[in-house]
């Protein structure tokens, strides 16, 4: 029985998707998320490519090849319950990992990687979660 219970535990740890993290290349990302569904084109610095995995839109800003920025929403557009939330932050920490909820804007939430590489903000609206480098600083 416990033989069974510890095959059943591997089973799902290795179904659970892989997200990208921050720092990776556009190749990195590919390899976890399949080809782009979408190129955003380029302003400036920064070329955006839209992505389909884990059951959600995902929206990467890549800043000379690597990530800097991934947009999480789900497919309709709906804001992002809890336990979304919950899944998008496990998956976008590695290993021995984990976010601290940081003080927030307004309605605003936001938390911090505990290696302090990366930062994630929910804007009030609930409908993205982005996570990003810590310096990062989106165009608009």
């Amino acid at each position: 029985m416990k033989t069974i219970s510890v095959i059943i535990l591997f089973l799902i740890s290795a179904a659970t998707p892989s997200f990208a993290l921050i720092g990776d290349n556009e190749k990195q990302i590919e390899a976890r998320y399949g080809k782009a569904g979408r190129d955003m084109g380029a302003r400036g610095n920064v070329h955006q490519m839209g992505y389909v995995a884990g059951g959600f839109m995902i929206l990467v800003d890549y800043v000379e090849g690597i990530c800097q920025r991934e947009g999480f929403a789900n497919p309709d557009t709906s804001p992002l319950n809890a336990g979304a939330v919950q899944q998008i932050l496990k998956m976008s920490a590695p290993e021995g990992t984990g976010w601290q909820e940081g003080p927030s804007a307004g309605a605003d939430r936001s938390w911090r990687r505990t290696d302090g590489k990366a930062v994630a903000i929910q804007p009030a609206n609930g409908i993205f979660l982005f996570i990003q480098a810590p310096e990062y600083v989106p165009q608009k």
